[in-house]
Parts: C-alpha cells; structure tokens; sequence
C-alpha cells in the first residue's frame, strides 16, 4: 500500500482541519451553548420523543459516516479513508457538546446500545466461523 496517495493526503488534512478547526473554534470563541437561539430553531424536534428522535438520529448519521468510511476502507483494502472517519468523528462531538445535557445522555445511551449490537455481531461471526470450522473439520475425518 502506497501512504503518499492523494485521497489519503486530502482525508488527512480534510481530519486535521476538522479536529484543528473544533479545537481553535472552542479556544477562542467557547463551545456553542443551548441558548434561545437553538431553542427556537431546535425546540419540535427534541420535544418530539423527548429527544430520542433527535439522539437517533445523531447516533445513525455517525454510525453511517464513521462506519461507511471503514467499510470503504475494507472494501478497497487501504486506509485512506480511516481520516475521513476521524473528521467525521471530530466534528460530531463537537456539535454534540453544545446540545442540551439530557440529549447528549440519551446519544450516550444510543451509542452504547450500538456498540453492544457490534459486540454482540462480532460473537455472533466468532461462533459460527469456529462452528463452521468444527464441522468442515470433522467431515474431512
């Protein structure tokens, strides 16, 4: 695998500005806090199911982008797209830390249940590939 490929140049500064550009934006000008301005534009949405249609879809749009970016990864076998991850990653936190407390709770508690389903996927392979392995093995005795 080449590294000094454009799209893992472009990926790599696309993530530094956007890790950079969070980090600087937060320095100088503080984290965006819930204010009236948010509430207004924000307010239906979150009292719509109390804020769980709002912390799904926070979950699903990181899940999709974080997510898409590895199985790219996966699908063309390189890394380049693993920065585009990160970036991604970087400015959903950062959006994530100006919402209300009880909303960046229940994306917290979406999250979890997320990586609980992987987890619980990743057994799931683990068990059927040594099952598969078991009964391809026994049928060659």
């Amino acid at each position: 695998m080449a590294i000094r490929t454009g799209r893992l140049i472009a990926w790599s500064l696309f993530a530094a500005i956007a890790c950079g550009g969070s980090l600087l934006y937060a320095s100088v000008w503080g984290v965006p806090e819930w204010n009236s301005v948010f509430q207004g534009a924000l307010g239906p949405v979150i009292s719509a199911y109390d804020g769980w249609a709002l912390s799904i879809g926070f979950v699903l749009v990181g899940v999709l982008l974080v997510g898409g970016s590895l199985a790219w990864c996966w699908r063309r076998a390189t890394f380049d797209y693993l920065p585009a991850g990160l970036g991604a990653l970087a400015l959903l936190m950062f959006i994530s830390l100006g919402l209300p407390v009880h909303v960046v709770s229940q994306i917290d508690a979406a999250l979890s249940l997320v990586i609980v389903g992987l987890c619980a996927l990743l057994v799931v392979k683990v068990f059927l590939s040594a099952l598969k392995d078991r009964l391809a093995r026994r049928s060659r005795i």
